[in-house]
């Protein structure tokens, strides 16, 4: 974590090394500052809310993570070494799914292409009702017009 840091040209720190840490081996990758600070302190290490707010926003910017805001009103942070991808995001239980879809790259690439520029990055996120929410959905409705 150390090195990562300081290839990054942040300062190194326990705290910087062990929310790195947390951020890497922790499955959930689109997590919110409360998320991490909740799941740090679980961990039995003692930091601040402040202090991963402050940290998180050193990381990203120096490119180590990415921050989204999607309909909540809180920005989820990811780490930038991941694949280009895609966001589906259900309404209902804001179950948030990473894809990658090579025809939609591949799209991208030449609308890019037609249009005279090359792509930096780009964001897609689609929104909707993942499976489960939509068979709720629906199950109400159906009563409601019994």
């Amino acid at each position: 974590m150390q090195a990562v840091l300081k290839d990054s040209g942040l300062k190194i720190t326990a705290q910087g090394c062990k929310l790195l840490e947390f951020l890497t081996q922790v499955d959930e990758q689109h997590l919110t500052i409360e998320n991490i600070y909740l799941g740090l302190n679980a961990q039995g290490e003692t930091i601040g809310l402040h202090t991963v707010h402050r940290i998180m926003a050193n990381f990203e910017q120096a490119g180590l993570v990415v921050g989204r805001l999607f309909e909540s009103k809180n920005t989820v942070y990811e780490l930038s070494n991941k694949p280009r991808h895609d966001h589906l995001i259900c309404l209902t239980c804001g179950k948030l799914i990473d894809f990658i879809d090579p025809l939609i790259e591949l799209r991208l690439g030449l609308a890019a292409e037609h249009h005279g520029m090359s792509i930096h990055h780009h964001s897609l996120n689609m929104y909707g009702h993942c499976f489960a929410c939509q068979k709720a959905l629906n199950s109400k409705s159906d009563k409601q017009k019994v």
